[in-house]
C-alpha cells in the first residue's frame, strides 16, 4: 500500500508516513492525558483499588474482542477507515466521562477505548510497514512508535496540572479537543488499495496466528504487557501511599527512553535481526517492574521508569516488526492484530488480574507477580524462539 498522491518524500519515506505519524501523536497524547488522574476519578465516583484495575482491564478486554474481527478488516478494506473510527471514538470517550457519576457507567465507557485502540494502532503500524523504504521496515516501525510515547513527556503531567486547576470536566474535555486534532490529520490522508483486498486463507486471523514467529512472538509480548499494565494501575497509588512525588515524572522518564530505543532499535533490528533487540528488551522489563516495588525514593522510582521504557523500546520494535516479517504486505493488519490482541490480554491481566493482589497483598506485590510473568515469557520466548528465525 504505497502512497499515490505524491512522490514527494523526506529520507525516502513518502509525505503520508509524517502525516501519519503526526495524527499518531495527537492520539496518544489524548491517551496518555489522564494516566496519573484517572485513578483519582475512579475513587472520587466511588471506586476502589480492584475497580482502578477493572477500569484499565475493561478497555483492553474490549480491545481483544474486536481486534480479531478489525485486523483482517484493515487488510482488505485499508487503513484509513479503521484510523478514522478509532480518532473519532477518542473524541467523543473523554467527552462521556463528564456524564458519568458513579463506577459502572463509567466502565461502560471505557469499552469504548479498546475499540478506537484496536481500529487504531493495528492500521497505524500496518501503514507505517507499507510506507516503509526498502530494507528499512524495522526502522519505519521504531520511527513511527516515536510519537506514540512523545505526549508521555508532558501529557501525564499537564493533564494533571489542568484537573488540579480547572477540574475533572475541563480536563476531559481537552483530552477530546486532543483526540479531534488526530482526527483532522487522517481525513485528509489518501491511500492507494492495491495491497489491500484479495481475502486467502493464509490472511485468516487464526491461520496467521498459528505460524510460529507470530506466536512466539505473541508470548514474548506479554511479558512487557503484565508489567505495563500492572503501572497503569497500581504505580501512581503506590507512589501515594509511600509519600513520592513523582508519579506524573515517571510517565516522562518512561517516554524519554521508550523514544530513544525505538530511535534506533528499529534500525539495529534491520541489520541484527530483530530476537538481538527484543531478548534484552525483555530482560529489562523484569528489572522495571522490580524496581517499582522496591523504590522508596523519586530517583528510584523515575530509574524504574526509563528502564520500562527502554524496555518498551526495544520489545516493540523487535517483536512487531518480526510478525510482520512472517507473512505477505496484506495480512499485515492481521499479523499485527494477533500480537496486540496477546499484547492488550497481558494489560488486562496486569490491571485487573493484579487488582486483586493488590486488594489482598498490597501495591508492591502486584509489580513482583508482573516480574515473575515477565521471567516466564522470557524463557518462553527464548527457548520456543527459532534461533535463525525470521528477521
Amino acid at each position: 500500500m504505497a502512497e499515490s498522491d505524491t512522490g514527494y518524500s523526506l529520507r525516502g519515506y513518502p509525505a503520508s508516513f509524517y502525516l501519519v505519524v503526526a495524527a499518531n501523536l495527537f492520539f496518544f497524547t489524548s491517551f496518555q492525558w489522564s494516566f496519573v488522574t484517572l485513578p483519582g476519578y475512579i475513587q472520587t465516583i466511588g471506586g476502589d483499588a480492584a475497580q482502578i484495575g477493572l477500569a484499565f482491564g475493561v478497555s483492553t478486554l474490549s480491545a481483544i474482542a474486536v481486534r480479531p474481527l478489525i485486523a483482517p478488516l484493515i487488510d482488505r478494506w485499508g487503513r484509513k477507515a479503521a484510523l478514522l473510527l478509532g480518532a473519532a471514538l477518542f473524541t467523543l470517550e473523554p467527552i462521556l466521562y463528564t456524564l458519568t457519576a458513579t463506577v459502572w457507567p463509567f466502565l461502560a465507557v471505557r469499552l469504548m477505548r479498546g475499540v478506537a485502540l484496536a481500529a487504531f494502532t493495528t492500521a497505524y503500524t500496518a501503514l507505517a510497514a507499507d510506507l516503509a523504504p526498502q530494507g528499512k521496515r524495522g526502522e519505519a516501525v521504531g520511527l513511527s512508535g516515536v510519537t506514540s510515547n512523545l505526549g508521555m513527556l508532558f501529557a501525564p503531567a499537564l493533564g494533571l496540572w489542568v484537573q488540579q486547576t480547572w477540574g475533572y470536566d475541563i480536563h476531559f474535555w481537552a483530552s477530546a479537543a486532543i483526540a479531534a486534532m488526530c482526527l483532522a490529520l487522517v481525513i485528509p490522508l489518501r491511500e492507494d488499495h492495491g495491497d489491500a483486498g484479495g481475502f486467502s486463507e493464509d490472511s485468516q486471523f487464526w491461520a496467521v496466528a498459528r505460524r510460529r514467529p507470530v506466536w512466539v512472538a505473541s508470548l514474548g509480548i506479554s511479558g512487557l504487557g503484565v508489567a505495563y499494565g500492572a503501572v497503569l494501575s497500581f504505580m501512581p497509588p503506590l507512589a501515594s501511599e509511600r509519600a513520592l512525588g513523582a508519579s506524573g515524572t515517571y510517565f516522562t522518564a518512561f517516554a524519554a527512553a521508550m523514544m530513544a530505543a525505538q530511535a534506533v532499535a528499529g534500525w539495529l533490528s534491520d541489520r541484527l535481526g530483530r530476537r538481538a533487540v527484543a531478548i534484552p528488551g525483555l530482560i529489562v522489563s523484569i528489572v522495571a517492574a522490580v524496581g517499582v516495588a522496591l523504590a522508596q525514593t523519586d530517583a528510584a522510582l523515575l530509574a524504574a521508569g526509563a528502564g520500562l521504557g527502554l524496555s518498551w523500546g526495544l520489545v516493540r520494535a523487535g517483536l512487531d516488526t518480526a510478525v510482520m516479517d512472517a507473512v505477505s504486505a496484506r495480512a499485515r493488519g492481521t499479523a499485527l492484530g494477533v500480537l496486540y490482541t496477546c499484547f492488550d490480554a497481558a494489560i488486562g491481566i496486569g490491571s485487573f488480574g493484579l487488582g486483586i493482589v493488590a486488594q489482598s497483598q498490597s501495591y508492591a506485590a502486584a509489580f513482583y507477580v508482573a516480574a515473575l510473568w515477565a521471567v516466564v515469557a522470557l524463557v518462553g520466548y527464548a527457548v520456543l524462539g527459532r534461533p535463525a528465525g525470521s528477521r
